[in-house]
């Protein structure tokens, strides 16, 4: 494990309740508010971004999911934004490490348009939905990623270290919670690699998929010893959209997890929802999934609406570079933003809205939170 997933990340801030895991002590996950955390922007309404204690805990009261939109435009903040005050739904706003680059979408960017469009929307309805601002599969950069993550603001991190030994992913996990639990921003984590679509590397496993499910037992381990929120787990789902059309999903072994897990304050995670039908959205949680991850059916919809001729040349670019069509966005990125999107945020949000309502059963369940945030006001 390098030195610096851990060392950088072990200095806890100010005075806090701590707990005992099998190999130390790390302190629990504080209050998320302007005095743990100075970075938390709060608005003139009272207004803040929630952690996933906070999310999750309601919804799984309740039995409904908080979707999770990778936000690669500002047209897409824009929808997923107006689709959560319309349903009354929570939402979780994320970016991933991956997609800061080519999507120029700085946590610190992020944060910025997506408080700006939810001042706008609480002037505008009156009231507020619980909101989550996350950074999603930090994988190289651990403590740069997590640092802007702290600045930008944002309530929570998936620290994925998945690639590596249990014990080591642990180990690394630990290190940036001890960090960030002081000051209210909540931890997910990811055991059992959750593969992408786009890699043919990995279709062998795709063959006998029930084989290399997370174990049970492995994300026990993850959990108790690093007490994350969050918990991301491999059964048989997949980033991007699905090439079978009937994915083999182990329910039963989320079933498994959840159950095992919700004891210590943790709820899986569904990475790789794009492609999945309402139905099988409502049996993930069922299954106990309270966060469900959701990103290329909302931003092909935006692809969709770009010109005909642009999209040719981003085609081309496409094959010249080898890379997916979101990835070729820098090369035209001023063009892109100069376009009218209106068309596009509406089908957006239509869409968003629908699936909040039949796939995550999340329409109407702001009414649940409001005891807890008085901010959100007259709902």
């Amino acid at each position: 494990m390098p030195d610096n997933i851990i060392g950088s990340a072990t200095q806890a801030q100010g005075s806090v309740t701590s707990y005992s895991y099998a190999h130390g002590i790390l302190p629990e996950l504080a209050e998320l508010n302007k005095g743990n955390n100075p970075n938390l922007q709060v608005l003139p309404s009272g207004f803040h971004v929630v952690n996933l204690k906070m999310l999750l805990s309601v919804a799984d009261q309740h039995n409904f999911g908080v979707v999770a939109i990778n936000q690669r435009s500002p047209q897409i903040i824009r929808a997923t934004l107006e689709a959560a005050w319309k349903m009354k739904s929570p939402v979780i706003l994320e970016v991933a490490e991956s997609e800061v680059g080519y999507c120029n979408m700085t946590p610190s960017r992020l944060s910025r348009l997506a408080h700006e469009v939810i001042q706008e929307l609480i002037e505008r309805y009156g009231y507020a939905v619980p909101v989550g601002l996350h950074h999603d599969h930090i994988q190289k950069d651990i403590t740069g990623c997590v640092q802007q993550s702290i600045e930008a603001g944002f309530s929570s991190v998936l620290v994925d270290l998945s690639k590596l030994s249990l014990d080591e992913n642990i180990a690394g996990c630990q290190g940036i919670a001890r960090l960030i639990y002081p000051m209210g921003i909540a931890l997910e984590v990811e055991e059992g690699v959750v593969h992408s679509v786009e890699s043919s590397a990995s279709d062998h496993i795709y063959a006998e998929v029930e084989k290399y499910y997370t174990k049970v037992e492995d994300m026990e381990k993850m959990i108790k010893e690093t007490m994350a929120t969050g918990a991301s787990c491999f059964i048989g789902n997949q980033h991007g959209v699905y090439k079978d059309e009937n994915p083999r999903i182990g329910y039963g072994r989320l079933f498994e997890i959840a159950e095992v897990i919700r004891k210590y304050q943790s709820y899986p995670v569904m990475h790789g929802g794009s492609g999945l039908k309402p139905d099988q959205f409502n049996r993930i949680i069922e299954a106990g999934a309270r966060k469900i991850n959701y990103a290329t059916s909302v931003s092909d919809i935006w692809f969709k609406h770009l010109p005909e001729e642009l999209l040719g040349r981003m085609n081309q670019k496409v094959v010249e570079t080898g890379k997916p069509l979101r990835k070729v966005l820098p090369y035209f990125e001023e063009e892109v933003q100069s376009l009218d999107h209106r068309v596009a945020i509406l089908e957006m949000t239509e869409h968003i809205a629908m699936m909040m309502d039949k796939a995550f059963s999340s329409a109407g369940m702001v009414k649940h939170y409001q005891e807890s945030m008085e901010f959100l006001g007259d709902v």
